[in-house]
Parts: C-alpha cells; structure tokens; sequence
C-alpha cells in the first residue's frame, strides 16, 4: 500500500480529540501449556506495571468465533516510544520465556467514553 500520512499530521487533525499516545502490544501464544505455566509470573509483572501507571489495560483474546482461549493476549502500554514499550514488553516474562511472541503498534487513543462506577459500601467496581 502506496498511500501514507505522517502520524505527526493526523496528530495535529485529530484535536480537539484526547490524542493520547499509547502502544498496542499483540501477544502470540507459541505454546498454551508455556503460557498457563507462565502466567503466575506474568500477572505479577501486569501488577508491577499497573502500579507505575505503564499498563493501560490488559487481558486474553478469543478465537474468532468467542468461544475459546488458545494462549493469546492484548496489552497496552503507556511509553514515550516504541522503542520504550519494546523494552517493557520485552521484559515480560511471558515474553521473555519464549512462551508468546509478540508486536507493537503504536496507537493514538482519540475518542471513546469511559465510566467508572464505584460502590462505597461493598467491593464492587463497574466499566461501564
């Protein structure tokens, strides 16, 4: 495909949307048994990065059909550069033991609604 846009261009068109910058990292499952022993390990490195404010969000993708889990994953990081969310993504144990491969794209986040609910009296959280 020929045709192109400077990203820096579609920054500065996209305002006055959010125009947050974020990473989008697919995360291909080699192995489901390397990924489930993994996992314990992997959670714990998606904790860390939630308490640094560097995961936006992440969780397993679904066969095309929605019925099952064959080892894949989606994240999205919070960097400065691609070159940032590699060494983050890189550093993942799944990642880092082979049991996944993965890709980054970055990502600019422009429009959309979040709303989060929060029950004072009892241990409940709703993304609405």
């Amino acid at each position: 495909m020929g045709d192109r846009v400077e990203s820096a261009k579609i920054i500065e068109t996209s305002a006055p949307s959010l125009r947050m910058q974020l990473y989008v990292v697919t995360s291909i499952a080699q192995s489901l048994d390397a990924v489930k022993q993994n996992l314990p390990d992997h959670r714990a490195y998606l904790c860390e990065l939630e308490n640094k404010n560097t995961l936006f969000g992440a969780g397993p993708l679904w066969t095309d059909d929605g019925q099952y889990f064959e080892g894949d994953g989606l994240l999205i990081y919070r960097a400065h550069s691609v070159e940032e969310a590699h060494q983050i993504a890189q550093a993942d144990p799944m990642h880092r033991s082979g049991a996944r491969t993965f890709t980054i794209r970055p990502w600019l986040l422009n429009d959309g609604k979040i709303t989060v609910q929060v029950t004072l009296s009892e241990p409940e959280r709703t993304l609405l």
